[in-house]
């Protein structure tokens, strides 16, 4: 039996070329992006979703195990850069990213976490970058959301499964 893969922010980059190599690899993986009809599936089942909505995820989770019958796997992938000098970059522009970055993973794991702990197993994974352990110049707010995932690094309550972070 395949396992259920879900990742968000698969319409490019890594998100995209994880949920391809998974979906050739056999697993049944469904991708997320706020606009999906603009991304090629490849094997992938893309489905409309905005990490920074509460609704938006738990509505698309629900629907997934519905159809799937359960989440084997999380991948917390959603997120982009700002990049400007930090007095340039708006309040609006920085609370986004820290919406999408930081609070949109949160989110995500709100609502894959209860059906992980009712079935004993599932794992999260949570990407981030690099880019948030070290300086550069005219990327102050991505800087401090990057390394943001670190409280969600420990394994939740009463769960015998990881949750990884491979950056």
């Amino acid at each position: 039996m395949s396992q259920t893969v879900l990742i968000t922010g698969a319409s490019s980059g890594i998100g995209q070329a994880t949920a391809r190599l998974l979906a050739e690899r056999g697993f049944t993986v469904f991708g997320t992006a706020r606009k999906p009809e603009s991304t090629q599936s490849h094997g992938v089942t893309m489905l409309a979703l905005d990490v920074r909505l509460d609704d938006s995820v738990r509505t698309r989770v629900e629907q997934l195990i519905a159809k799937a019958g359960r989440l084997n796997v999380l991948v917390n992938n959603a997120g982009y850069a700002v990049t400007g000098a930090a007095e340039e970059t708006s309040v609006e522009e920085a609370k986004a990213q820290l919406e999408t970055n930081f609070l949109g993973a949160v989110h995500m794991v709100n609502a894959v976490l209860p059906g992980m702990r009712a079935a004993g197993a599932g794992k999260i994974i949570n990407i981030s970058s690099l880019a948030g352990n070290t300086a550069i110049p005219y990327s102050a707010f991505y800087r401090g959301v990057a390394p943001q995932h670190p409280p969600l690094r420990p394994t939740p309550a009463r769960t015998a499964y990881p949750v990884c972070f491979p950056s």
